[in-house]
């Protein structure tokens, strides 16, 4: 899984950095990160793709954040074992279920008349 994660963040990180760099014309005195060649390479994906050179950025934004979410629900799938049993725990002390007697009993601090704030010793 850690792979994954490496091969997915090392060309987003590449790709980003480049882009904010060129795209603001930070060249460091090379071509690689000149705003010149910045226009020349996403004249040429538009190009290809047949759109106007400045929404290819917008599209590969999009795809990027499409990309995250596929690695982000594998990762999820991958770490339920962690995760899952006190995200339940979490969502059963915070919402009364139709079918949870537990609150309705009067368990878990709370009076069984309906009265909201839990039920003090004094009382």
């Amino acid at each position: 899984m850690r792979i994954l994660l490496i091969l997915w963040a090392v060309p987003l990180v590449l790709f980003w950095t480049w882009f904010g760099l060129s795209a603001y014309d930070i060249s460091f005195g090379t071509l690689f990160f000149s705003r010149r060649l910045h226009d020349v390479v996403f004249t040429i994906y538009g190009n290809t793709l047949g759109v106007p050179p400045q929404d290819v950025p917008a599209m590969v934004a999009w795809a990027c954040l499409f990309d995250s979410g596929i690695i982000a629900m594998i990762a999820a799938f991958r770490w339920r074992a962690r995760w899952l049993p006190q995200a339940i725990d979490l969502v059963r002390r915070h919402v009364a279920l139709p079918g949870d007697r537990s609150r309705a009993a009067g368990q878990g601090g709370f009076s069984p008349d309906g009265a909201s704030g839990p039920t003090l010793p004094a009382e």
